[in-house]
């Protein structure tokens, strides 16, 4: 199946541009023809293993990145185009229209409602939706998405393997050896709910402590904050060796008071044999099963929290049997080759639609 995937507005490195990324490479793993629409010189770009085509979309009606679209697309048939963030949903899927591309899919990434005059474009554009969750396909439904044309289809991750043994990244990071450690992986904006660390910590036995890794506009602000609180919340900033430091701590926290589709965080954790901690948001409860890899607790509910960060610090049992079941389900539902296989599986439905 020759494939292309449109990335061509992505120019970090989250959620989205890993997905792009883990994507393409399953898929071709699984013997397609990838291409990646991507703009140069960014992060996605670089990560990407497949055939690139260079072409940057700045915004929703950046024409000249129009221009570069349809000359692709007459250039090439491609059996599916698949589009992935809000700049590329509109010119990109036209021209692909506009040259008669066997079919256009969207994957949506967030939880956030459309318009009605969205439903309607993007009814006209794409052929069919993949929702990263089912919190992310009900809410397009409550849109207006007919659910039909949506297939939940969820992201997978290569496992983290760390380069270091656990006891030494402890030793740089100065975590005491008999300290149990909760660790936050993420951007320290607003909506990642770091504050509920902050004033969960007090209230937690001496025995406990929050490692947050991440950098972001709010940083001083937090640091200030945890200062001000007497709590035991410490900040490490941005660190690019994740896999030692998840390893290095017992438990991952994810706090998050927006609603979370489906996030890395959660996997790459899981990957690692890693129990969650995680707001009931979004998607969150379809990654985590409460009580088994985890425990889910209301957003802003800093005393939940706390009581579930004293509860697995009292008993590193339960601890680990949740974070080796948490492994266990990354491995056997959360890879890059799984992933591949559902999304594929939705490529192939569209086209038997289409013969019929």
């Amino acid at each position: 199946m020759k494939i292309l995937q449109v990335g061509s507005s992505l120019m970090s490195w989250g959620g989205i541009e890993r997905y792009v990324a883990y994507l393409s490479e399953g898929l071709a793993e699984r013997g397609n023809d990838v291409t990646v629409a991507c703009a140069p010189n960014t992060p996605l770009c670089t990560h990407v293993s497949a055939p690139k085509v260079p072409i940057l979309n700045r915004r929703k009606l950046d024409f000249p990145a129009m221009g570069k679209f349809l000359k692709l697309f007459r250039a090439n048939r491609f059996d599916v185009v698949h589009i992935h963030f809000s700049p590329d949903f509109l010119l990109p899927a036209m021209a692909a229209r506009m040259t008669k591309q066997p079919c256009t899919i969207m994957t949506r990434h967030v939880v956030l409602p459309w318009s009605p005059t969205k439903v309607r474009l993007y009814s006209t554009l794409f052929d069919h939706f993949i929702p990263v969750s089912n919190a992310v396909q009900d809410q397009l439904i409550a849109s207006g998405i007919p659910k039909h044309k949506l297939t939940v289809a969820k992201a997978g991750c290569p496992p983290l393997t760390p380069a270091k043994v656990r006891g030494e990244t402890r030793r740089e990071l100065g975590i005491e050896e008999d300290l149990f450690a909760i660790g936050f992986f993420g951007r320290l904006v607003a909506e990642k709910g770091v504050e509920t660390l902050i004033s969960a910590s007090p209230s937690i036995e001496k025995g406990v402590s929050f490692e947050v890794f991440g950098e972001g506009p709010l940083s001083e602000p937090l640091v200030e904050l945890a200062q001000q609180s007497g709590s035991r919340v410490r900040f490490h900033g941005f660190r690019d060796d994740v896999p030692e430091c998840l390893q290095a701590i017992d438990a991952v926290v994810i706090p998050s008071v927006w609603e979370e589709a489906f996030p890395y965080a959660a996997l790459e954790a899981m990957s690692v044999g890693r129990t969650v901690l995680a707001s009931r948001v979004g998607g969150m409860s379809e990654i985590v099963e409460d009580g088994a890899t985890g425990y889910l607790f209301n957003k802003r509910d800093a005393s939940g929290l706390a009581v579930m960060a004293s509860k697995l610090a009292n008993d590193p049992h339960t601890n680990l049997m949740m974070g080796t079941r948490a492994k266990e389900v990354h491995r056997s539902t959360y890879t890059i080759q799984k992933m591949a296989e559902r999304i594929e599986a939705v490529y192939n439905e569209q086209s038997l639609a289409r013969v019929a």
